[in-house]
Parts: C-alpha cells; sequence; structure tokens
C-alpha cells in the first residue's frame, strides 16, 4: 500500500525503490471535477534523478500532469537516491525494477482504472523504454521524449570514445549516486529515514 507521500517498493530480488506519490491538490481536484478521495489519473516518472526528492515537483512532464488532475509519482532507479541497491547506468534491473515499479503502483486504489502511463524526456524518457520493453499488463503508454537510440553509439558515435558530454553526464550520476551525492538524500538521513542510510553503504 503506497500513502500519499513517501514510500518504498520492494521488487522482486528485495531491493527497496524510494517512491514519492504527489496526488492533485484540493484546488485542482475541484478544478477538475474529480472526487476528493480519488480515484485519479496517475503517471509514474523514473529515473536516476531525483524524482522522489519530497521537497521536489518532478520533472514537466509530472507537473503539468499534477496540474491536470493526474496523480504523479516519482520513482528513483536502484542505486539512486535513497532507493537500495547499486547504480549501473541503464542496466537489466532497470528493466525488471520498472515492471515491478508500474505493477505495484497500478494496483494502488487510487489509481483511475487500475493503469498508469508514463512521462518523462531523457533519462526518465529512456527509463520508459527500457520499462515499456518488458510488456507491464498495468501500463497504458509512455510519453518517451528526448531518447537515444543506442547507448552504445552515445558512447561510441562512429567507433569513437564520446569524451565530451556522455562522458560528463556518467560521471554526474555516479557522483550523485554515492553516500551524500545528493543533499535530499542526507537531510533525509539525518531527519531518521533509517531505510534510506542502510541503502548507503552499499554504494561504496
Amino acid at each position: 500500500v503506497l500513502e500519499e507521500g513517501f514510500n518504498y517498493i520492494t521488487t522482486r530480488d528485495g531491493t527497496e525503490l524510494s517512491v514519492m506519490v504527489r496526488h492533485p491538490a484540493p484546488d485542482v481536484r475541484a478544478l477538475w471535477g474529480l472526487p476528493e478521495e480519488g480515484p485519479f489519473p496517475t503517471v509514474v516518472e523514473y529515473s536516476g534523478y531525483s524524482p522522489s526528492n519530497p521537497e521536489g515537483t518532478g520533472e514537466p512532464g509530472s507537473m503539468i500532469a499534477n496540474l491536470m488532475g493526474f496523480t504523479s509519482v516519482g520513482v528513483n532507479i536502484r542505486g539512486t537516491g535513497c532507493s537500495g541497491g547499486v547504480f549501473d547506468v541503464f542496466n537489466a534491473a532497470q528493466r525488471a525494477d520498472g515492471y515491478d515499479a508500474i505493477e505495484t503502483i497500478a494496483a494502488q486504489d487510487w489509481v483511475e482504472g487500475g493503469k498508469v502511463g508514463m512521462v518523462g524526456l531523457s533519462y526518465s524518457g529512456i527509463s520508459q523504454l527500457y520499462t515499456a520493453a518488458t510488456n507491464p499488463p498495468h501500463l497504458a503508454g509512455v510519453t518517451a521524449q528526448s531518447v537515444i537510440a543506442d547507448p552504445w553509439l552515445q558512447a561510441w558515435p562512429g567507433g569513437i570514445f564520446n569524451s565530451g558530454f556522455t562522458q560528463q553526464w556518467i560521471r554526474q550520476r555516479n557522483q550523485a549516486a554515492a553516500p551524500g551525492g545528493s543533499s535530499w538524500v542526507t537531510e533525509r538521513i539525518e531527519g531518521g529515514d533509517t531505510t534510506c542510510a542502510a541503502h548507503q553503504p552499499l554504494r561504496n
């Protein structure tokens, strides 16, 4: 059961992913004529940035969806944010975790129609493709924007190593995934989130 606010989802191998559930605000519900307690149409943003940051709002797709009466759910991939596991960009576990997250979220009683969509661009667009490739039965659709065709070609275009953006981006992702790499994660730990704290040592 996922409540409004910060939660954890347990995946098939026991890894816990940090999740932030943002229901539409009361005035937005009134504007769109939505029932006060739901159910609400729901979208998921899934990436290695900070979609589950309780103080954040998510990417533009999540923000727009929230203002249009959707619940938006931010999910941090394994090894990032407060999620357990080890970070490894675009690995196979992200596909399985994406499937598990979609199926867990879609099963919540506040999800309208028992199906969810996915939103996001770039990193959270690529992760949509990884998730959709597993064909979760309760994934209604994806809106993947600004994605890449082939991760290998992104790193080795024309067989030449891309020491520009790609190398810098991966270095930044690794730094952010390290213990203490994100200020909001440190704040949650200092605030008493023992689950988040327990996930950090494995990052080293």
